[in-house]
């Protein structure tokens, strides 16, 4: 059997080689967010030596080596957890640290080679034609490593199922989290995070059509598998993203974006980051509706005297601070009278704001000048934000001479 080097197999050693490349790198830049790095490395190399095992078998060098198609079958357990562990290393915000428990992630990776016990009963020449089916009809022990290997396959497959699912669902609640806490997202509303998932959500669909148009109904014959040729451009789009942008490769925390919680209020139940359910948020609040439409009265008056909003890096904790009242008052107050998110609450006043300065422009003026003074960080999120809340761009707001104050 002679080995095939084509465009294919060349398209899997470039990406397996830039993958390691990507690796080294990562290990040797940790030094911000250990955790988040090193997921990411060992996530990275998980797709490397996929490629490379792929580039193996197609090329036909497997033949050298073929007890390896046990790892080539068993490594897709490792993509789930490392991919959850590292979305969890940037989301948590306490400081996430690896405990002992969670190597029960990774159980699955070790009983997928107990569960592939027939495979290490067969010969070289028999693990050869289970491999390339190019032999005569299968022999019993040979079957019993083919079911073997179904079980692990359909397995991982749920488990990659599972593990991005949570994974997805974390991250939105991350974004939930910091829009309670936050008046901007910019740096850490990890649109990098979102992008990976996406990317991978895509690859885990494109390995799902492999499965069923090429190794069950066999509908293109001697077809490659398409999703290999994604996980090269995903290692590509992740080393280049990592050379343009290296921070989103990091989760150091900043002083200027951590909120602490007001001390003067010792007495007060502090907010729990992990609460996802909206209606049952405050149940166990102290807080009654007589007291809470006074301290929204306070805020509003607040808001428009002082127009904390105009900082730019405002958070709950320090518009608590200026208020007297605990973090967790003012967002309950906030989400229950305003029916909004700190977030979004306080973009509303800086919209308003941008408005007025609009309304009183002429020509076509600066408007990031405009941004920036209402208290946004970015040309970008002034867009989003006024788009939002008015159904309009600041340039339309501003050729319609539409100047109402909502």
């Amino acid at each position: 059997m002679e080995p095939v080097v084509d465009l294919y197999a060349i398209v899997l050693l470039l990406g397996a080689a830039h993958g390691l490349f990507l690796t080294l790198l990562l290990l040797n830049a940790r030094h911000g967010d250990a955790p988040g790095y090193l997921f990411l490395a060992l996530l990275t190399l998980v797709f490397t030596i996929d490629l490379g095992l792929e580039f193996l078998e197609h090329s036909r060098y497997l033949i050298h080596a073929p007890l390896l198609l046990a790892l080539d079958l068993n490594i897709d357990y490792l993509f789930g957890p490392l991919t959850y562990l590292y979305v969890r290393a940037l989301s948590d915000r306490d400081g996430y640290r690896f405990r002992h428990n969670q190597w029960l992630h990774f159980l699955p990776f070790a009983l997928g080679f107990l569960l592939l016990a027939p495979f290490y009963g067969l010969d070289r020449e028999q693990l050869v034609t289970l491999i390339y089916r190019d032999a005569e009809p299968l022999q019993s022990a040979q079957l019993w490593a083919g079911i073997s290997s179904f079980v692990v396959g359909i397995t991982s497959i749920l488990q990659m199922a599972i593990y991005l699912f949570i994974a997805i669902r974390r991250l939105i609640r991350h974004r939930r989290r910091i829009q309670e806490q936050f008046s901007f997202l910019e740096r850490i509303s990890l649109t990098w995070l979102r992008n990976l998932l996406i990317a991978l959500a895509l690859l885990y669909l494109f390995y799902i059509l492999d499965i069923f148009l090429v190794g069950i109904f066999e509908v293109y014959e001697g077809m490659v598998g398409i999703h290999y040729p994604m996980i090269v451009l995903v290692i590509y789009i992740m080393g280049y993203l990592g050379l343009r942008q290296p921070v989103i490769f990091s989760n150091r925390p900043r002083p200027d974006t951590e909120p602490a919680e007001p001390r003067d209020s010792a007495g007060d139940t502090p907010p729990d980051p992990t609460r996802d359910q909206e209606k049952r948020k405050y149940e166990k609040s102290a807080l009654d509706k007589e007291t809470g439409s006074l301290l929204f009265a306070d805020l509003q008056r607040h808001m428009a005297k002082e127009k904390p909003y105009l900082d730019s890096r405002l958070n709950l904790a320090q518009l608590a601070a200026q208020l007297r009242i605990s973090s967790n008052y003012l967002s309950q107050v906030i989400n229950e009278r305003a029916g909004q998110h700190f977030f979004d609450f306080v973009n509303r006043y800086r919209v308003e704001e941008a408005k007025l300065a609009l309304a009183g422009s002429t020509g076509r003026g600066n408007i990031l000048a405009i941004a920036l003074d209402a208290g946004f960080n970015s040309k970008s999120a002034f867009y989003t934000a006024f788009k939002r809340h008015t159904g309009q761009t600041p340039t339309q707001y501003r050729r319609t001479g539409d100047i109402s104050v909502s």
